[in-house]
This record gives structure tokens, sequence and C-alpha cells, in this order.
């Protein structure tokens, strides 16, 4: 058996990926010596079998016969990171700001499949992206789900129709537009969520800051039996109370090292609640491990930090039925790392999208 990367056998720094190779009726195992499990924790290596673009099984003792067969000691395989909100692949304006409520406006038009910032995203173990929509409206449009590479290597394919976008902040009420206020809001929102058009799978992404602006939100949203998460909250901590069996998720980060601990600190407060925690970058992966880890020094469970990185997101987004976690079955959009993917100094070995390995960064 070859005890080589992947990659390294393919060897392409240009052109088609070896989609083809990873797409044969003849499957192709992968070995490791540990793999992050649906609930976060990290469990036992063995083979990995993909086989037409998706997960056959894991865990096995030994590889099928007629497999082609690449081993990776020491490595860690983690299901593809997933970003609910970001503005990877827009090609123009992802907003209409002559209306405040735009429930028609979908960011898969803005969608450029070209664009090289896709390709930045999957070699940083980046595998599912949500464009979302500009939030400068109170209803902003609808997400567009996307994959970072498509069968080919030329870019990103939609997978689907994404949820809504809603901004509760400041940001949507200029003031010299109408409604200039949440109060006058209300009502326009309430009658669109009663709707049966807004309704979508996963989470509505509602943009708030303040705790009174968490709470109207909250409320307005259950009342219509809607899901809901929570996108970049300045101070959730206030209303910690208000949070559980009502918010989906909490949306948070980036991080840095410059970031303050109280804010670091938050996915650790919100996990004790019982709320779960999704971390966003814009699609950088090397910016969401970062913000992972640091959370974790910050106290978050090691394992509410992965998921944070693949599960929650891929549930937010509708999406976890083929992402967020190593399951037989589903899509193989895989990363291999060279160690825990909270470890900042595990190398990615591998990154696998619907099966099709990703080129490596050209070396000088």
């Amino acid at each position: 058996m070859l005890a080589i990367p992947l990659l390294a056998a393919f060897a392409i720094a240009s052109g088609p990926p070896p989609a083809a190779s990873l797409r044969q009726p003849a499957p192709v195992a992968l070995r490791v010596d540990g793999v992050v499990q649906p609930d976060g924790s990290l469990g036992a290596g063995g083979w990995i079998v993909v086989r037409n673009g998706r997960i056959e099984s894991l865990g096995g003792a030994a590889p099928p016969a007629g497999a082609a067969t690449f081993e990776f000691p020491g490595g860690i395989a983690c299901a593809g990171m997933v970003d609910v909100a970001t503005s990877l692949g827009a090609a123009g304006q992802l907003a209409e700001p002559a209306r405040a409520f735009t429930p028609d406006v979908a960011a898969a038009d803005a969608f450029e499949p070209d664009h090289s910032s896709f390709l930045a995203a999957a070699r940083s173990g980046v595998t599912t992206v949500a464009l979302t929509p500009s939030g400068d409206n109170i209803v902003g449009g609808r997400l567009a789900l996307l994959r970072t590479r498509d069968d080919h290597g030329r870019g990103a394919v939609l997978v689907g129709p994404g949820p809504l976008r809603f901004t509760w902040s400041d940001e949507a009420f200029p003031g010299d537009r109408v409604p200039t206020s949440r109060m006058g809001a209300l009502p326009r929102l309430r009658e669109l969520l009663a709707q049966d058009a807004t309704k979508t799978a996963g989470a509505s992404l509602v943009a708030v800051q303040t705790p009174d602006q968490i709470r109207t939100a909250l409320d307005a949203f259950s009342a219509a039996g809607r899901s809901i998460a929570l996108l970049q909250p300045i101070h959730p901590e206030d209303a910690l109370d208000l949070l559980p069996g009502r918010a989906q998720a909490v949306v948070l980060g980036a991080y840095d090292l410059d970031t303050p601990e109280r804010e670091t600190r938050l996915p650790k407060l919100l996990a004790e609640r019982a709320v779960p925690v999704a971390f966003t970058a814009n699609g950088d992966g090397a910016a969401l491990r970062l913000t992972a880890a640091l959370a974790v020094r910050s106290g978050l469970d090691p394992k509410a930090a992965r998921l944070a990185l693949t599960a929650v997101p891929a549930r937010l987004l509708g999406a976890d039925g083929d992402a967020g976690t190593l399951e037989a079955g589903k899509r193989a959009d895989l990363v291999v790392y060279g160690g825990d993917p909270l470890d900042l100094a595990a190398k990615i070995h591998l990154v696998l999208v619907g099966g099709a390995a990703v080129a490596k960064k050209e070396t000088p």
C-alpha cells in the first residue's frame, strides 16, 4: 500500500483535479489514525472508503479489494469546514438598497463560479459556504449554498437554496428609508414570517447586536414558529437567559490574537446554557481554526469547538444531510489533518470536496 499523501500522488498544479480518479466504480480507501466523530469527539481511525463522490464506510480494518489505497500516518480525518456567512464568489452587489424588505433577492444571482476565492477556501479545509446577502436591509434575501469546488475543479457549485438573511441591528435602519425604527418594522416582519414563501430549510440568519434587539427578534420568530440563528451579536452574554430553546445557534467570529477575552469566552458561556455555537470567518479556513482554538483556550469544550466548524453550521444551512459530519452515505467532503484540527500546527494533508481531491498550492 502507498504511504504517501493523495495529493502528492496526483501532483497537479493546474487544470482539472483528479475527480475522475475518485469517481470510478473502484473505491478509494484512505487510512487515518483518527476521525472526528459526529459528536465532535476524537475517535479511532481506520480505513475510510470513498466511492463515486460519497463516503461508503469508515473505520474498516482493511481496505476493500481493488481499492486504490493511501495512508496518512498520524492523520485525523474531519468533515470539511462549513461557513454560514460569507461573500465568497460575489460578483456585484449583494443588496437592493432602495427597499428595506427584499425577500426575493437571491445571493445566487451574484454568484461567480470561477472566483479564485473558492480554491483558496477549499485548500484551507472549507468545503461548504453560504454566499450571504448584505446586512443593509431588514430582509436581505436568500443565502446561496455552495461547494467550494465543483466536479471539474473550476469553481463552486450551487447545491440548493439557503435560508433567509435578516438584519435587526442598526445597520438596517439608516434613517433615510422607511421604516425608520424596529417598532415600525415589526408589523411587516411578522407578516413576512407568516408567509409560506419565506419558510426554508435550516434557520433564518438574523444579525443582532443589543439584548433588546435579541429579545424582539426571538419573540417575532418564535411567534411564527420559525428557527432563528443569531449572527454576530455584540453582547449576547447580557441576554443568555433568553436564548436556550429559542435560538438554534449563535454565529460568532472571526477571532484573532487581538480579540479581547470577553469575546473569546462567549462560546463557553453559550455552551454552558446549551446554546450551540457556529464560527464564521468569510470562508478562511485558517481564521476559522484560529477562532476555534482561541475559544477553546478561553474554556470552550474541544468537542463543541469542532462542531462549531462543521456540524452546527451545516445544520443551520439545512445542509446537514450531506455535510458537516463524516458518516456513511454522505458526500465525501473531508479534510485529513496531521493531528487534531484544533492544533494550529497540524498541517492539512488532503482535502476532498465531493470526493474530488483539491490541488495543493504550488510551491516556488
